[in-house]
């Protein structure tokens, strides 16, 4: 039989990955993730553990999740992005640790309860969107580690959300088990902006560079935001810029929110990109991926230029390009 570690969260998606690849045949062994203080799904991965009698590893890695997450997390707000805490967890914590535990065991694969694929071209692996559109996560997923992709399953890639609670409650998998995971795990339901002390500053009307009102810290805003503004310029204002040298928020009309082109760095591809290519990109995890020529200007860096106008390009945040359902790679979007 064939070995395969799968990280646990305590969740009904990787309980029910475990399923599925024991129904396969795999001999499985868990891990759990300790990723800060008090992690809230340890005792429910032990019972996941135990209703499925495998063995489970416990992983303290919140030093080098501090490192590497949250205090990118506090530092990006702080300095006028939007960061995306999962991507960095994913690239960086998670699924190297699943190789460095799936070595360590012997196990020739390590899986995750994400919805995505992986996809096989002749002798290339490929991450893939999950058959699943409202809950495919390969959005997050696009910094891993293309060497990674040939021991890397998705189990329940090919199901549908509906499926998964289906094949949970036929499997008996006890519904406290199967709990959902909360996006940003290490807040513990906190509001990131009450965690963060920031001055207050000016909220600048872009176009005339006049000071319309005062804001309570840069940390409160993201690109496209309209809220906690508090201000009145006779037109829906939105944040289009935030200037953390001189503290300053600036805000325009609806239209100037939206724009067609954007650099991303801190690349990851998993084929090799042309000078010049054309693809369907992703700037947030709830948008459609639209049509955009991607151009590079360095080894780290490209140039997206949008086939039409999108709304509020974050800086932060990332961009994910696409062919098809394949991810071709991504990276951060750069303030100008």
């Amino acid at each position: 039989m064939q070995k395969v570690v799968v990280a646990i969260s305590g969740g009904v998606d990787s309980s029910v990955a475990v399923y599925l690849l024991k129904e396969k045949g795999f001999t499985v062994e868990g891990i759990f993730f300790c990723l800060f203080d008090e992690p809230p799904g340890v005792e429910f991965a032990k019972k996941i553990a135990e209703f499925f009698n495998i063995k489970l590893h416990i992983w303290d890695l919140r030093e080098s999740f501090k490192q590497m997450v949250i205090e990118p997390f506090f530092r990006g707000y702080k300095s006028g992005i939007t960061p995306n805490p999962c991507v960095l967890c994913n690239r960086y914590i998670k699924f190297p640790t699943l190789k460095k535990v799936a070595d360590l065991v012997n196990a020739k694969f390590f899986a995750t309860g994400h919805y995505a694929r992986i996809i096989r071209e002749d002798d290339s692996f490929f991450l893939s969107k999950g058959v699943d559109r409202k809950k495919d996560q390969s959005y997050f997923l696009y910094g891993i580690d293309k060497k990674l992709l040939n021991q890397l399953i998705f189990p329940i890639g090919e199901y549908l959300k509906e499926e998964v609670r289906e094949i949970a409650t036929k499997a008996g998998i006890p519904s406290k088990i199967a709990e959902e995971s909360v996006d940003v795990c290490f807040l513990k339901n906190k509001r990131y902006y009450d965690m963060i002390k920031s001055s207050p500053g000016p909220i600048i009307e872009k176009s005339t560079g006049k000071i319309i009102g005062q804001h309570k810290g840069i940390h409160l805003f993201t690109i496209g935001q309209r809220k906690r503004l508090n201000i009145s310029v006779g037109y829906p204002a939105y944040v289009v810029e935030i200037d953390p040298i001189i503290n300053a928020v600036y805000i325009a009309s609806y239209n100037e929110v939206y724009k067609k082109e954007f650099y991303v760095t801190d690349l990851n591809w998993f084929s090799n990109p042309k000078e010049i290519f054309v693809c369907t990109v992703k700037i947030r995890y709830t948008m459609e991926p639209q049509p955009a020529t991607i151009t590079l200007v360095s080894e780290n860096k490209v140039k997206v230029s949008y086939h039409t106008p999108q709304f509020a390009p974050t800086p932060g945040q990332s961009a994910v390009f696409y062919d098809g359902d394949k991810v071709i790679g991504g990276g951060i979007i750069l303030k100008e």
